[in-house]
């Protein structure tokens, strides 16, 4: 059971960010709608909408808009609802950013918003298993209806709910100022990861009306969105806000590129300031709180990725130190990562087909003087085309923003597996990506990939084999969510034990032609991961 700080304030990279799936709400609009259900909240009652099986709930408040005087300050809880009711058909505006994801309301600083699936009709009337899904996206984009919770919820018995949080210099801004105001006068930044815990906490108080178990919360979240989930369960203790997880490609190790110290996010701040034309450091808080919130978008614009801060609100350390020093709460997690987190971003170095020339100029200007040792170690031979090397070099490292299987799969996965019941897992489908522009390339299974497998209705393009691994997928992700192990599949799935790599155990590798299960010592040595710890990676 994980437990989480609420810590009283004032008021109590970016190349693979857009490769994050921010679209798949059509599929949501495209089945038959009817009147739906009503359940009362404590800020009053709520009226969904049913989607063929699932009922939905959507555009809940979970805070109040943290608009005005509380832009940069920790959330507080909503308002009753005017009138006594709210409707909730509609989807809400997605946080602040510079991508206005299809389908939805422009983006908005009033996002603090929810939706809730649960299926319409149930067998049994006990309270269901209730998965929490964090969006990825970079910190910079995203948006939690960007994602459809019916495909889990319907077919598994569950409540599912997808949140937003804030983003970008509305989600991650630290200033000295911001310190000040905060409890213990050193820890601004954030917001965001403040957001995600206000969301559970809104739950905690509000799931049973639902049919939720409010004792059984399973936190899951995607890329940044796993980040999110690695600092809550290591944040200091405090309330009781979920009891499993869920690590999608969450790089939360040393050489992930969402991460950053405290005093680097206020220089980062600093500078925003300076260019919305606040002149006077003391004054710069309440000068860009006076700021439009198009003014401080363009006031951001080329001063970095607003991102996670260590020191600020509830990262009092690194989420990676905190486990391997067992600052972890033991609640059994699942992660994973996969097979091609990165295959396609070194095309526009290498092009496709690749030459010998672009595979150099790749390892030259990625690694320097120890390209050559690169190249040696992902030999020509290995590999149908030389683009594939270089997607395997990026795969595998996860250089140069920490999303790779080695430190999100290895690195993380053996942390985990030392201080709580781990299960490790990696998505290898060698058609579930594209890579536009590059005829003929394939991009196996990039970033994200398992989104769409799990969290949007079924593409018509999907074939037998896909949609039969989509579905096994789902039926592990859900009896985690119900018993803290996944099961219900014809294979086994084992723990991660704690020891060296011979003695670990497993990784489930989920593949369309058939699920395998690798030893963890095969699955280090495919990715090269201890060639990458011998050169400090």
């Amino acid at each position: 059971m994980v437990t989480v700080s609420r810590i009283s304030g004032r008021t109590g990279l970016t190349l693979i960010v857009w490769m994050t799936f921010l679209g798949g709400i059509s599929p949501i609009h495209s089945q038959q709608e009817s009147a739906g259900p009503t359940i009362r909240t404590e800020q009053g009652v709520l009226d969904g909408i049913t989607v063929a099986a699932v009922d939905q709930f959507r555009g809940i408040p979970y805070a109040s808009p943290p608009v005005g005087e509380l832009r940069w300050t920790l959330p507080l809880a909503p308002n009753p609802y005017p009138r006594g009711s709210r409707d909730a058909t509609a989807f809400p505006a997605p946080c602040m950013q510079n991508n206005s994801p299809e389908g939805l309301p422009p983006p908005s600083e009033d996002c603090l918003y929810l939706n809730v699936y649960r299926p319409a009709r149930r067998s049994s009337q006990s309270p269901m298993p209730v998965l929490v899904y964090v969006h990825g996206g970079g910190f910079a984009g995203g948006s939690g209806s960007a994602r459809d919770g019916s495909p889990l919820a319907g077919a598994h018995d569950m409540v599912v709910v997808m949140i937003n949080y804030r983003l970008g210099v509305f989600g991650w801004l630290g200033l000295p100022g911001l310190d000040a105001e905060s409890a213990d006068h050193a820890s601004s930044g954030n917001y965001g990861l403040a957001d995600m815990a206000e969301a559970l906490r809104w739950l905690q108080k509000n799931i049973a009306a639902f049919g939720g178990d409010p004792n059984n919360v399973t936190l899951a979240g995607t890329s940044a969105g796993g980040i999110g989930v690695c600092a809550l369960i290591t944040a200091p203790e405090g309330e009781r806000l979920f009891h499993r997880a869920i690590i999608e490609s969450g790089e939360c190790t040393n050489t992930s590129g969402y991460i950053i110290g405290h005093q680097a996010a206020l220089q980062q701040g600093a500078a925003v300031a300076a260019k919305a034309g606040c002149g006077s450091a003391a004054a710069f808080v309440p000068c860009l709180r006076s700021k439009t919130a198009a003014a401080l978008q363009a006031a951001s614009a080329g001063n970095g990725t607003f991102t996670a801060n260590v020191g600020g609100h509830l990262m009092p350390r690194a989420p990676i130190e905190a486990i391997a020093s067992a600052g972890t709460i033991r609640i059994p997690v699942m992660v994973g990562a996969n097979h091609d987190e990165q295959r396609r971003n070194p095309l526009s170095i290498t092009g496709f087909p690749a030459t010998r020339a672009t595979y150099e100029k790749y390892l030259t200007t990625t690694f320097g003087p120890l390209g050559a040792v690169i190249g040696a170690e992902y030999a020509a031979d290995a590999f149908p085309d030389l683009a594939y090397a270089a997607g395997a070099v990026a795969s595998d490292s996860g250089i140069p923003n920490g999303i790779g299987v080695c430190p999100m799969l290895t690195e993380l996965g053996n942390a985990l597996s030392k201080v709580t019941t781990t299960f490790a897992y990696e998505l290898d489908d060698p058609h579930g990506s594209v890579a536009q522009g590059f005829p003929g390339f394939e991009a196996g299974s990039l970033h994200t990939a398992e989104v769409p497998i799990l969290y949007a209705a079924a593409p018509a393009a999907r074939t037998a084999e896909q949609a039969s691994m989509a579905e096994r997928m789902k039926r592990y992700w859900a009896t985690f969510a119900q018993s803290g192990r996944p099961t219900g599949g014809t294979l086994q799935w084992s723990q991660v034990t704690a020891g060296n790599n011979s003695e670990k155990g497993t990784v489930m590798r989920f593949q369309p032609e058939g699920d395998v299960v690798v030893p963890w010592e095969q699955m280090v040595a495919e990715h090269h991961c201890a060639f990458w710890a011998q050169l400090g990676y």
